[in-house]
Formats: C-alpha cells, sequence, structure tokens
C-alpha cells in the first residue's frame, strides 16, 4: 500500500518544533483521513511512520482493514495522491447552512463519489480520462465541510508555530520513491484555508408551537423553559411586546399553555466538525393557546387588521 509524505519545511534548516502544534496538526491530518475515507467507503487505518530528517517528515501509511480482498478497488491504487491533494487544495471558505443541508450535502457527495469509482473501474481508460476522475474526486472531497474544517484547523495551527516556513505532500511507494508531485503550500497561503467563523446560519421555525414549562414574570435576560418536537429547552424571548404583555399579566400561565412563534435556531460547529445547538431564540409571538384555543397576540391582531384593510382599499379600486 503507497503511503502519503507530509513535510514541515522549517527555517534555517531545523529539524525541531513546538511538540504541541505537531500534534495538533497531526491529529487533524489524521481527522481528514478519516473523513475521506468515510466518504470514499474505504475501510482504512493509517500507521505513522518513523520521521525523517529535512526539516520534518513524517510518513503516512493507509492499510485497508479488509484481508484476503480478491480484487483491488481501482480508487485505492489514487488514494495516495487523492488525499496529496486534498490536504493541500484550497476549497470554499464557508461553511454550509445548517445539519439537515449538511446531511442531505454528504449523501450527495457519497452519490457523486460512487459513480465516479464506478467510472474509473471501467476497462480501457486513457491516462487523461483516468486523471479528470481523480481530479473530480478531489473537488468533491475538497466540498466536504468536516474537510474544509479540519484542513482549517491544521492550517490555523501551523500558523502558531514561527519556524514553518511551508508544508508539502507527496504520494510517495512502498520504497519511499516518489508518485506524483510535490503539493506545497507556502506559509503565505496557509490564510487562504482557514474559516474564520465556526457559526453557521440559524434554523429559522416559522409557526413553532411551543408548550410553556416555565414562563418568567419579571424583566431582564432569563430564559424561559419549554418544550418543542417532544424536546426541553431554554429559550430567550426576543418579542418586546409580547414580554411587555407578560410583565403586565396580560396572560396567565397554566399547565398546557402554549406559544405559536417564530423560532430560532442557533448553530456552530463543534472542534469534531460536526454542527451543534448553542442557543434558542423565540421572535414574533402570534398567538397563545389558553383553555381550549389559540387566541391572538396584538401583534396578531394589528397584522390581520392591516391586511383586511388592504384588502378592502383594493376592493375599493
Amino acid at each position: 500500500m503507497e503511503k502519503l509524505e507530509l513535510h514541515y519545511y522549517l527555517e534555517n534548516e531545523s529539524h525541531a518544533m513546538d511538540a504541541f502544534v505537531k500534534n495538533k496538526a497531526e491529529s487533524e491530518v489524521l481527522k481528514i483521513l478519516t473523513e475521506v475515507s468515510e466518504l470514499l467507503e474505504l475501510d482504512l487505518s493509517f500507521e505513522l511512520e518513523a520521521i525523517q530528517e529535512g526539516g520534518i517528515r513524517e510518513f503516512i501509511k493507509f492499510l485497508s482493514k479488509k484481508k484476503n480482498r480478491k480484487k483491488i478497488l481501482p480508487i485505492l491504487t489514487f488514494i495516495g495522491g487523492i488525499l496529496s491533494v486534498v490536504i493541500a487544495d484550497v476549497s470554499s471558505d464557508y461553511l454550509k447552512k445548517d445539519k439537515e443541508y449538511e446531511n442531505l450535502k454528504k449523501e450527495e457527495i457519497k452519490l457523486n463519489i460512487r459513480k465516479l469509482k464506478q467510472e474509473l473501474e471501467e476497462d480501457n481508460l486513457s491516462e487523461n480520462d483516468t486523471t479528470v476522475i481523480i481530479n473530480n474526486i478531489v473537488l468533491v472531497l475538497s466540498n466536504s465541510d468536516k474537510v474544509k474544517f479540519h484542513k482549517s484547523n491544521f492550517y490555523s495551527t501551523l500558523l502558531k508555530e514561527s519556524k514553518i516556513e511551508k508544508i508539502s505532500t507527496t504520494e510517495l511507494d512502498e520504497n519511499y520513491n516518489p508518485i506524483s508531485k510535490e503539493n506545497i503550500v507556502l506559509r503565505e497561503n496557509f490564510r487562504s484555508f482557514i474559516i474564520e467563523s465556526n457559526k453557521v446560519e440559524s434554523e429559522i421555525i416559522d409557526n413553532a408551537t411551543i408548550e410553556i414549562v416555565s414562563p418568567v414574570f419579571k424583566a431582564g435576560k432569563t430564559k424561559w423553559k419549554g418544550f418543542y418536537d417532544s424536546r426541553s429547552f431554554s429559550f430567550s424571548l426576543n418579542d418586546q411586546e409580547f414580554k411587555k404583555s407578560v410583565l403586565n399579566k396580560e396572560y396567565s400561565f397554566t399547565s398546557g399553555t402554549m406559544l405559536k412563534c417564530t423560532l430560532e435556531v442557533e448553530k456552530e460547529m463543534d472542534n469534531e466538525g460536526d454542527i451543534k445547538i448553542t442557543g434558542y431564540n423565540v421572535f414574533d409571538v402570534q398567538s397563545v393557546f389558553e383553555g381550549e384555543s389559540f387566541k391572538p397576540t396584538k401583534r396578531a391582531k394589528r397584522e390581520i387588521e392591516d391586511k383586511r384593510q388592504l384588502s378592502m382599499n383594493f376592493e375599493d379600486e
């Protein structure tokens, strides 16, 4: 099985670098490799081999966990080259919108890769055709949020070590001979890979129905508690008009009281590149369930009246 060389070029031909930076960078590279192998649907393990001099050079060996494979998949022949380019390839510097979208995108990536892998298995492929297919696989992999996220962490970590002048990745054969060109990234280009914020766009849920567990009857930033989609959660009430009505005791909250409103779900990526929820906000309360039915709030009544007036004006014309 081929290998991937990761080469840190250090100033003054140094052979030592900050241990914490190296270990963190190494961790992010392994996370990129793991995500890529998952997207390629390859059951791979990775081994680190001894470091050699010349800056700092590390060698990562790819091993297929499935023994006695009757047929070597064509994609395995190119895995070192694919990973070499993915690590050094600048992809878009933004993250997708939400978890549902990211899950759909991941499935789309896997479907595209399956199609490209099938094309790679066709007989009598020219060298040019093979190159095009491999380049397309790299492009698809580079558009994965997790790959972009861990690559961002990798390069931002490297910036913490002032000795690093550039890094490179190279595909090697079993005897450590290069079988692809060296992909070099200069220090001045590290920031091109870095995503400045882990935050992703909030999910907005219109006409959400929230059962109130614990309302707040005093001014301040204390969060309310409620149930939504069978889950208990805390949220900030950001509808100031409705909040004022609550403080004026215009509503009585009992067991089963519900709000129909706009719910914002704030999200960001965690250290593993997974999307997690960081907070909930409620806006635009339209109605309150009291007794046996939903009753419109002052805001909703105004909106209903405004629509009625607008309709009457059109009819008069």
